[in-house]
């Protein structure tokens, strides 16, 4: 009966070394880290294959402790881009990998912004797999809508462009809108300071299209040009362009960026005016029927 009791307290031991080697296994690697490292879990990653990642990653003490609990615990591991800690447990981590609240960051798209804005944008975001956003979305330009998104840090340029065209047709869909709608918008929306104004030159642009004479739009020269910055004199009949309003008569062939809401519903149904002409000077904004009253406006506020 002795060896009996002897086997026991032997067995006893031993679980009992074997717990406490699984809960320091199972600790935190350095409790007091505060490094935040990305993790990336891939599709049809095994379980042994992420405990592995995470012991030479330096982010767990033991991949095999991190399996067993895994498998004891039923947890389940979902693909995606996580921010874990080495000051993290290994069920602290396996819970974050389970959650599929994967590692996400906010973006803001102003409007009026064109493709080539947002491409850069999204490279100082370090959205790492937007790598290739201007030669994918220059086609969409004028219909990817300018808002504030929550996307994963590991979104492809095709899922990007997807949710802003979606979240597009999400807010328009009770809109009667053409192509020349949205190409009328996001002139406007370059010349616009305010939402009165939005409708009010929505209405100079459509009234001159009506009576055939050119839009004379600076924006259309500056998206011609490949920036925002005032165009001279001299760029309106040297920069050689269809989008060019100053040298073609119509609107230009395309959207020349991305407009808001409020500039596509002035241009779906533009103000009633007769004014055919328009500048901003000292905060204010000038109309005018004909060039002489606009010559004479200008030579008095400049």
């Amino acid at each position: 009966m002795r060896w009996l009791k002897f086997i026991a307290l032997f067995l006893f031991l031993i679980i009992l070394f074997c717990v406490a080697a699984f809960v320091y296994l199972s600790s935190p690697i350095n409790a007091n880290s505060d490094e935040k490292i990305e993790f990336t879990v891939k599709a049809g990653e095994s379980t042994r294959d992420v405990a592995t990642t995470l012991e030479n990653q330096k982010i767990i003490k033991n991949a095999f402790a991190f399996y067993i609990y895994l498998k004891v615990t039923k947890g389940i591991i979902l693909p995606g881009l996580y921010e874990v800690s080495p000051s993290m447990s290994s069920s602290d981590i396996a819970q974050e990998i389970a959650s599929g609240k994967f590692k996400t960051v906010k973006i803001t798209i102003p409007e009026g912004w064109r493709v080539t804005q947002m491409a850069d944008y999204f490279t100082e975001k370090n959205l790492d797999k937007v790598t290739d956003f201007k030669a994918k979305a220059e086609q969409y330009e004028g219909y990817l809508f300018p808002d504030t998104y929550v996307v994963k840090k590991d979104i492809t340029t095709e899922d990007l462009i997807t949710e802003m065209r979606d979240n597009y047709k999400k807010k328009t869909a009770d809109l009667k809108i053409t192509p020349e709608t949205i190409i009328l918008a996001s002139i406007v929306e370059r010349e616009a300071k305010t939402d009165e104004e939005r409708y009010q030159i929505a209405a100079v642009y459509s009234n001159r299209l009506k009576i055939g004479m050119k839009m004379e739009a600076d924006p259309t020269v500056q998206y011609a040009k490949g920036d925002w910055k005032a165009p001279t004199v001299e760029d309106y009949h040297s920069v050689i362009s269809p989008y060019n309003t100053y040298l073609n008569e119509g609107l230009p062939p395309g959207p020349i960026c991305n407009p808001g809401l409020a500039s596509i519903k002035a241009a779906a149904a533009p103000g009633q005016n007769d004014y055919i002409f328009f500048f901003h000077a000292k905060g204010e904004i000038f109309y005018s029927k004909t060039l002489e009253e606009h010559r004479a406006k200008v030579k008095q506020e400049f």
